[in-house]
């Protein structure tokens, strides 16, 4: 199973883990930088974690009116910080698949 700090040091890799699902390469290539591959990811992912990175990514680009991106990924939508924000979609994620390459990864 991956941690969260095995999912931050692996920021520095070439590719995410194996282990981490849809969602959480996602999160993966919007922390390096390529926010062009988070959103194809995201936006093809329909489970409750991807609508939730879906929604942070609209969140963080800016975009307005995201009570309803929140509220489909079944969260309260932030008002905080995009790095705490982060920080507890991967948390979440990770306590939430028990095993590895749940999506097929």
């Amino acid at each position: 199973m991956l941690s969260y700090e095995q999912f931050v040091r692996s920021i520095e890799a070439e590719r995410p883990p194996s282990a981490a699902n849809v969602a959480l390469r996602a999160l993966w290539h919007e922390r390096r930088g390529n926010v062009e591959a988070a959103h194809a990811l995201a936006e093809g992912d329909s489970s409750a974690s991807g609508l939730w990175v879906r929604a942070y990514l609209r969140r963080k680009a800016g975009e307005a009116d995201l009570a309803y991106h929140y509220w489909r990924a079944g969260v309260p939508e932030p008002s905080g910080d995009f790095d705490d924000e982060w920080s507890d979609i991967v948390h979440t994620i990770l306590a939430e698949t028990p095993v590895a390459n749940a999506y097929g990864a």
